[in-house]
């Protein structure tokens, strides 16, 4: 498995795996197939930055395929600069269980404690997807918060636990 930083020129590989995502956890996003589905190529590109506080982070398999992914950015308000946040983390039905998770949250922990002045790192937990909750309990993440009803999808609730990494 490799890690890399995703570039601008792997926006569409990068929408084709979130739109799986979104396929196979509905629960797990906070965005819809339906909304991503019909976002024009030019406007998925152009929301595709990457710089060392706002980027995507992809984890390929042994035959160049994208396994899994992780974003992250950081706040940009002087007020909430010492933030981050970890966004739309997933990994491949067929690679779960392997590392991938783990490997690529890591990965991001370490980039985030060589940004100067960065404190925390957040992210947010469906309590259905224990999976991901005890890989984030497991790697020093602290719940402050439980949301209930935080989401709504086809007439149910799903409860989301806000978490934080102290980096200091």
């Amino acid at each position: 498995m490799r890690i890399r930083t995703l570039e601008p020129s792997d926006a569409e590989l990068f929408y084709s795996f979130r739109l799986r995502g979104l396929m196979e956890n509905p629960e797990a996003f906070g965005s819809t197939f339906a909304e991503e589905s019909v976002m024009p190529a030019e406007v998925r590109r152009s929301r595709f930055h990457c710089t060392d506080e706002n980027f995507v982070l992809g984890a390929f398999g042994e035959e160049v395929q994208l396994i899994g992914v992780a974003g992250f950015y950081r706040e940009t308000h002087l007020k909430l600069r010492h933030k981050g946040f970890v966004w739309g983390m997933y990994v491949a039905p067929e690679s779960r269980g392997a590392g991938v998770g783990r490997a690529l949250l890591s990965s991001l922990i370490e980039h985030g404690k060589s940004l100067p002045g960065l404190e925390q790192i957040g992210l947010d937990v469906v309590t259905v997807n224990e999976a991901a909750r005890n890989l984030y309990l497991s790697q020093n993440f602290q719940i402050y918060a439980l949301e209930r009803e935080a989401m709504k999808q086809d007439g149910g609730y799903y409860d989301v636990e806000h978490m934080v990494l102290r980096l200091g």
